[in-house]
């Protein structure tokens, strides 16, 4: 997949997520249905903390997001375990969008580059910028798909 073909596929997953949290009434947020872990305020900021774990962090050895973010969102978290308060949906939203901006600007011409240490994680072997770039594409997919099953769930639920 070309550079182009992939940060154009990061925009349109990126404002895809921008445009489904945008149309959720943030009263929804913070509910927890039984059948889930998580939150939709967990689920977009996980989404926001593991773009700049995996792209930022580890490629540029350099966190785009205030201290303490990551470690209210990161895999294995909950909202439950919170000991401070969490963003505003429109200090997500925009976090979303500024960090599409970041992404097109720090990796746009950087897609073949090779790491310079190819790193695992679970069953998955990242080689180039690419590879990670391809990565949280689906990771976010899956996670904006969970989003809209909790807006579902909490909807029929109120019903």
């Amino acid at each position: 997949m070309s550079s182009h073909a992939i940060i154009n596929t990061i925009n349109i997953a990126r404002q895809m997520t921008i445009d489904k949290v945008e149309g959720i009434n943030e009263e929804l947020f913070d509910i927890q249905p039984p059948q889930f872990n998580n939150t939709i305020r967990w689920n977009v900021g996980h989404i926001i903390a593991v773009m700049d774990l995996l792209v930022f962090k580890r490629i540029t050895e350099t966190s785009n997001l205030q201290e303490g973010f990551a470690d209210l969102f990161k895999g294995g978290t909950k909202p439950s375990d919170r000991t401070s308060t969490p963003p505003s949906k429109a200090e997500l939203v925009e976090l979303l969008k500024k960090q599409l901006n970041d992404l097109k600007e720090t990796f746009a011409d950087r897609v073949d580059e090779k790491l310079p240490e190819p790193f695992q994680n679970r069953d998955f072997k990242f080689e180039t910028i690419g590879d990670v770039l391809g990565f949280v594409i689906v990771h976010e997919g899956m996670h904006t798909t969970t989003i809209s099953n909790y807006v579902k769930v909490i909807n029929y639920q109120k019903s």
